[in-house]
């Protein structure tokens, strides 16, 4: 039978992790975009452009962006355990697996970084904002948001430790 396991000894898989990353970031991106649209709807807020204010101030945006952390630190750790779920350690390599999990937090911390400056400041459209308003106004969610995606696979980590313990 032929192993479709990664062994974890080729290091990080950036390929993979890039496009588990892409699916990832799309999933939180709909989830948290609907929770406050959704919220919008049910409580009939006004849109921001109604109020004269940004997306940052919106009523709907402003209830609703706690749960956006709570999307993160729910679906990402999902799809670390998806790319990991196919490496392969070997006994005794306790130290590799470790490295790889803080490799893999550093790259999906520097592709949603890179990614949302791209898509939510540079790219125009009804929901971007400006650099001030994105990295100074968005604190402390854009912060927390960013240390959830970076924890994530060590959330993976410490959890498949915890569920292999015998």
């Amino acid at each position: 039978m032929i192993s479709t396991q990664q062994p974890l000894e080729k290091g990080l898989d950036t390929t993979r992790a890039l496009i588990y990353f892409s699916i990832a970031y799309a999933v939180v991106t709909v989830l948290a975009t609907a929770t406050t649209i959704t919220y919008g709807i049910i409580y009939h807020t006004p849109k921001p452009e109604e109020l004269g204010v940004s997306l940052l101030k919106a009523p709907s945006f402003v209830a609703t962006v706690p749960y956006h952390v709570l999307i993160m630190l729910l679906v990402w750790p999902v799809f670390a355990w998806v790319y990991f779920r196919k490496r392969q350690l070997q006994q005794g390599n306790d130290d590799k697996e470790v490295r790889e999990t803080l490799r893999l937090s550093f790259l999906w911390l520097a592709a949603a970084m890179i990614v949302d400056f791209v898509c939510f400041v540079l790219i125009k459209h009804p929901w971007s904002l400006t650099p001030h308003e994105f990295y100074v106004e968005y604190e402390p969610w854009i912060s927390l948001i960013y240390i959830s995606i970076f924890l994530s696979p060590l959330i993976r980590l410490a959890l498949s430790r915890l569920l292999t313990k015998k």
